[in-house]
Parts: structure tokens; sequence; C-alpha cells
């Protein structure tokens, strides 16, 4: 049954108790039509499910287990990860095989669940006594939602093990899955176009403020999917159908780190996010991240952030990463005062201020180097000397229990306008004026404010989105879709203080499928991705 189990749910099977026991224990496919979808709020009830995987502890899930979905930038040459977490670690350092588990495992699994939520959910959505519960309207919405969820969980399936199923329909037991070939990964962004292009028809032209998928949303993951594709002229014109529309509501911010926590509610700049909420819908990313700093930045990343003027380095270094010598939040024992913590809570828009049961004293000191320093945190200072800082609540660092609630942002603004200049210049209009626009309005945002540059080079744009997007899980991707992660992985230094540091080594740009799924597919003739 277990490997049933995580068969179905890779094809699309609608089987609720494989699944996390998400609303029932009953398989979905064996619920009675005529007690679903009954009416308008039915139907927006049952679309709640094709975002659950989003929370995924590999796609975008916060503070689970010691790690966070951000601590995959430690497969890139950003970081590293000195902690078990999903096996990042044993990932990084290469020999990855088809029974290395953690993210090869979690990634398949959870991103196939997420497809069959939405192909179920599709399915019923189709059905004529369904449809005419809604305007057509409010119809091309809710599958504009759908398929772009089901788009982005296909669309991160093929980055990571390349050729498999197409599959659009809620799959039966009965079926002859296990005769299912892999199909050409070509043949899947053909469908994911297709599709991306009706969710784009359907959702609203609006800021993103309620958790929900916007135009802008299936704009960004239709260009991702395009430029991963090679297909640059027609990213462009898609990237530029939202810049330059006149009612694009979307714009950078003002507030670089608000960005991460602090100011996320209707931030024009974030195009997709995973929610969470005060106080019953919390995390511990702020303990995870600030105070175990089991994956950190190195000292590569740091490099490449430019002077703003000389002795100044980038002001988004400091928004980013945690140096020596920067304000630290650490904890000194107990107290009579009992600590106050604020956050936001995502129905009102208003901060709550929530009493934390638990007695702490803090005072502000200096992140100190790994110089034999005794132990300042739950975890040591880790062997670069650097923490990340992105999106952390410093004041929380040392607390207990899930009580973090900012938001993982999946999409921004800032990604599309690099995204554009990137596919202007790959094929061949980087002298137009607008893509230089583009990447100048990422570099002088307020509170950035660097330089600009005056044309558009490869090494330019890929550094600026090196700096830009740090620690949010698209380093990764885009070292492979440049193919350069071959030249770059193996220059990792994730101990610079070790004359013989760990050595790190890329296994290729494809995942090896689950060994636990191969058995089960050996009907079909599958075989893995070289050299698993």
């Amino acid at each position: 049954m277990k490997y049933l189990t995580i068969l179905f749910c890779f094809l699309g099977i609608a089987i609720l108790n494989s699944c996390d026991g998400f609303l029932d224990r009953q398989p979905l496919d064996q619920l009675s039509q005529n007690t679903f979808f009954k009416n308008k709020q039915d139907i927006e009830q049952g679309l709640i499910p094709t975002y659950l995987r989003y929370r995924s502890q590999v796609i975008g899930g916060m503070g689970a287990g010691n790690g966070s979905s951000m601590d995959l930038e430690a497969l890139s040459d950003n970081a590293y990860s000195s902690s078990g977490f999903q096996s990042l670690q044993n990932i990084a350092q290469g020999g990855m095989t088809a029974s290395t588990g953690g993210a090869v495992t979690t990634m398949w699994n959870d991103a196939w669940q997420g497809v069959a939520y939405c192909n179920f959910f599709l399915d019923n959505l189709e059905r004529e006594e369904v449809k005419k519960l809604l305007s057509e309207a409010d119809y091309k919405q809710i599958k504009g939602e759908a398929l772009f969820n089901r788009c982005y969980f296909y669309f991160l399936l093929i980055q990571q093990y390349g050729n498999i199923p197409l599959v659009v329909n809620a799959v039966t037991a009965e079926m002859p899955y296990m005769n299912l070939p892999r199909d050409p990964v070509s043949k899947i962004v053909s469908q994911l176009l297709s599709d991306i292009d009706l969710a784009i028809e359907g959702l609203p032209l609006k800021v993103y403020t309620t958790g929900h998928a916007v135009k802008g949303s299936a704009i960004l993951l239709k260009t991702r999917i395009l430029i991963y594709d090679k297909q640059y002229a027609e990213a462009a014109t898609t990237a530029y159908s939202l810049i330059g529309d006149a009612k694009n509501p979307h714009k950078l911010s003002d507030d670089y780190a608000g960005i991460f926590f602090g100011n996320q509610i209707n931030n024009p700049e974030i195009m997709f996010s995973v929610w969470y909420s005060s106080p019953d819908d919390m995390h511990q990313f702020d303990q995870y991240t600030g105070s175990r700093m089991s994956c950190y930045p190195l000292f590569d990343l740091v490099k490449a952030y430019e002077e703003k003027s000389p002795g100044v380095k980038d002001p988004r270094l400091g928004m980013t990463i945690f140096m020596v010598g920067d304000p630290w939040e650490m904890y000194n024992g107990t107290s009579t005062k009992t600590f106050q913590y604020t956050t936001w809570n995502t129905e009102t828009g208003k901060q709550d201020k929530i009493l934390d049961p638990t007695i702490y004293t803090y005072s502000t000191k200096q992140f100190p180097p790994r110089d034999g320093s005794p132990r300042t945190s739950e975890g040591n200072i880790p062997v670069s000397s650097l923490a990340w800082k992105k999106g952390v609540n410093k004041s929380l660092v040392q607390a207990r229990d899930k009580i973090s609630a900012q938001h993982r942002v999946l999409m921004r603004y800032a990604d599309l306008l690099l995204l554009y200049a990137e596919a202007m210049f790959e094929s061949g209009q980087g002298n137009d004026p607008r893509a230089l626009k583009a990447l100048n309005d990422v570099r002088g945002r307020k509170g950035v404010e660097m330089p600009p540059k005056t044309g558009l080079t490869r090494e330019i744009i890929r550094n600026e989105r090196r700096v830009e997007l740090a620690y949010e899980g698209i380093r990764y991707y885009d070292i492979k879709r440049w193919d350069i992660a071959k030249d770059v992985i193996p220059l990792k230094i994730p101990n610079p203080m070790l004359s013989k540091g760990i050595v790190c080594k890329w296994d290729g740009n494809l995942w090896p499928i689950p060994q636990n799924v191969m058995n089960i597919m050996l009907p079909a003739g599958w075989e893995n991705n070289a050299p698993y």
C-alpha cells in the first residue's frame, strides 16, 4: 500500500489518506458527486487544496523540521547546509542516487500531489452542473488559479527530473498507470504554455493581496517557462506585456528588506507567496534561520555585491547577510519581564500584539566571528562567520515554538524585470533601452540606489540576479538553466577556515527519480536519469 500511495499521488490519483489526511480520510474519487460542489462556496473551498503543496519543505514551506524551503539555496554556489535537513548536505557533496531520499523524494512526492489536487479539482469544475453555478468571469478566474498551480508544480518536476508522464486528468486505480511513458519535456512545456495562457486570460489584473494567484503571477510563471525553454524572444514579449502595461499594478518596493519581513501586506512587488497568519498558522523560520544557522551564505556570494561608492558595499548585502559586527539580538537568560512581540494578521491587515508565555530578556550585541567564541545561540555561529538576515525577525531568533508569520515569497516583480532584461539580451535585443532600464530600475530602487549600468552583458545580468534574489531559492534553478552549475559548484568552499574543507560536487542538472517509483514503473520500461 505504501508504494501505491506514492504512485497514486505522483500520477494524480486524488487519494486523501495518502496526502496528509487533508479534509477527509475518504478518497476524493469516492465522494458522491451529489454532495460535492453544490454551490459557489463549495467550489471555492474545493480550490484550496490546489494550493496545499506550496507548503512543502522544498517548495515553499517556512521553518519546518530544521530548515525552510529557502535553504534550497545550499544547493547553489551561494550557500551551504551543515544539517541533515532534506539531505541538502549530502546532495551538495555529490554522489546522489535514486535512494538518496530527502529533497529528491520530497520534491517528487509533493509536486505530484500538487498536480493530483489540481487534476481532481479541474475535472470536477468542468462538469456542466458545476459550471452553471458560476458566472463566466468567476469560472475563468477559478479555473485560471487551478491551472496556474498545476503549471507551477509541473514546472518544478521537469526542472528537477526531466521527462515525466503528462497527466492532465485525475487518474483512477483501475487505469493502466504502470504503463505510462515518460513524456518528453518539450511536450510538457507545450501543455504548460497552453494552460498558462488560459490562466492569464482568466486571472484578475490587480495587486496580489489574498494569497490567490493573479494575472501577474501567471505572466511571471510563463516568462520563467519560456526562458527555461530558451524561447527568449517570446519570454521578452510575455514579460513586457505586463511591464509595459499602463495598468500594471506591480512595482518595486521602496523597502527591500520589508518584502520578506515587516512590509508584506499589500506589497505591490510581491506577485505570489505562501501565506501564514497569526495566531493559528505560524512557523519557526526566525528560530531555525536566525538561531540555528545550519544554512549559511558563502564568501563568494559576498564578493558578488559591488561597491556603491569607494569602501561602501551594495546596501542589499547588509539586508541579506549578517556580517561580523552587525547588531545581533541574543538571549541572555531569564528576567522578570515578559517579552512581547508584534506580528501581522493577514485577515485584518493589521498588527496583532501577542504575549510570549516564555520569559526572556534580550540585548543587542555584535554578530561574532567563528573564532572560538563561546556558544552564543541555539546553534554555533557558522564557520563562514556569515548568517542569513533576509526575512529574519531578529527579536525572535531565540524564542521558541511557532511564533513567526511572515510569508514565503515565491515570485516578485524584480525577478520579472531581470528576466525581461535577460530575455532581451539573449534574443539579440540587449541594446534596446527598455532592457537596460529594467535592470537599472532594480538597481536603483529607493534604499538601494546602486549606480546605473551603461550597457548590458551576460555577466552583468547574471550577477544582478544573484545579489538581488539571494536566499530566495532561485539561484539554484538559474545556474542549472545557464548550464554553469558543473563549473561553479566544484569551486564552492563551505569552510574557508580549514585548509582541507568539504568538497562539493555536481551530479548533473537532473535528479534521479526515486527508486521506489522506478521499481513500480518497470512495466513501462522507465530508465532513470543518467548517471543514476
